[in-house]
């Protein structure tokens, strides 16, 4: 960044002949804080980036001289790590990743972020729109537009097949893997949307062209979710088993299997299975099995383990992904408040 940002903020504030006082009242600071940025001690909050530029009659480009690759920082830190995205920034982002569309060097990217920023804007709503269903049935209990509007805030699940399947998101990744036919994880996104719509026997022929470009443990994987679909469960466990023994030191072999057994319930062995895999993956660690295990607690009501498997993400988040505030790191502080509450509640 820029060091003589500073610089630039005063000799604005002077062609304007504003006084620190004033540029501080405007922006609802202290002249001191005004003072520190003009000194290089200190940088101004993303979020008073809107009303700065304006206040000093400039665009965020011309007032800071960021380069197109500390903006694209700040948008993606914005994106991870906040909550909720003020309305100024969220403008700000987009129109900056909007404007920068017709750089080829950056387009790929800033397309990216232009999905995840919508995405999280998505999410925004959708946790508020989960709040303000369930406050309507709590009037209104028999309502199904509550139901409704809850479901679809939280994802829920719907049997109408017509809004279920997934035969448009097929189409696209048929298209997706003709293009790209040595890409593995193509045919992993296929095959997903196949299985969960219960076309088995297209599966298989996916299955059949992921073998020839990968050679890993999503074959028996994928082999057995077929095999669960068609209602050869037994064989599916067979293939299972076999792919943590062919495959006993990957880390993702054993997290798959905790994965397919959290989901018949076997919730034992799935602990098992997600404990293996976390100990075997290397440093910095996901924090995604001992997730899956404190959901598993939840479920099955042990409210003190599930917390400290919550204690664990959170000190994991620190000690491996330097993540100490920020959104994440305040929805699991969140969920341990909740859990507090079963606890005393039983």
């Amino acid at each position: 960044m820029n060091i003589e940002i500073g610089s630039k903020i005063k000799a604005l504030r002077l062609q304007k002949e504003m006084t620190q006082e004033a540029l501080a009242a405007k922006l609802n600071m202290s002249s001191q804080a005004i003072s520190k940025w003009e000194n290089n001690v200190t940088m101004p909050d993303i979020q008073l980036l809107p009303r700065l530029s304006v206040t000093l009659g400039v665009t965020i480009d011309e007032l800071f001289a960021l380069t197109d690759d500390t903006h694209l920082e700040r948008i993606e830190n914005m994106i991870y790590n906040e909550h909720f995205i003020s309305k100024d920034d969220y403008h700000y982002a987009e129109q900056f990743l909007k404007e920068k569309l017709n750089d080829d060097g950056k387009r790929a990217q800033c397309l990216t972020l232009l999905a995840e920023l919508h995405l999280h804007r998505s999410e925004e709503h959708r946790e508020l729109a989960s709040h303000y269903a369930k406050d309507a049935l709590m009037l209104t209990p028999y309502k199904k537009a509550n139901h409704n509007a809850l479901r679809d805030a939280e994802n829920g699940v719907i049997l109408d097949w017509n809004f279920s399947n997934h035969h448009k998101l097929i189409e696209f990744y048929n298209n997706f893997v003709s293009n790209h036919p040595d890409y593995w994880r193509g045919y992993v996104w296929l095959m997903n949307c196949l299985i969960a719509d219960g076309r088995c026997a297209e599966a298989r022929v996916v299955l059949e062209r992921l073998n020839q470009v990968y050679s890993g443990y999503y074959i028996q994987l994928y082999e057995g979710l077929i095999c669960k679909e068609e209602g050869n469960l037994s064989q599916a466990l067979d293939l299972w088993d076999q792919m943590t023994e062919l495959q006993p030191q990957d880390w993702g072999a054993w997290t798959s299997r905790g994965d397919c057994m959290a989901k018949l319930c076997k919730y034992d062995e799935a602990i098992e299975c997600y404990s293996k895999g976390y100990e075997l993956q290397p440093r910095p660690k996901y924090a995604d099995a001992l997730i899956a295990i404190y959901h598993i607690y939840e479920i099955q009501g042990k409210y003190d383990k599930a917390i400290e498997k919550l204690e664990e993400v959170i000190a994991l988040l620190e000690s491996d992904w330097k993540i100490t505030e920020g959104k994440t790191v305040d929805f699991y502080r969140g969920e341990i408040e909740n859990l507090v509450l079963l606890r005393a509640d039983r």
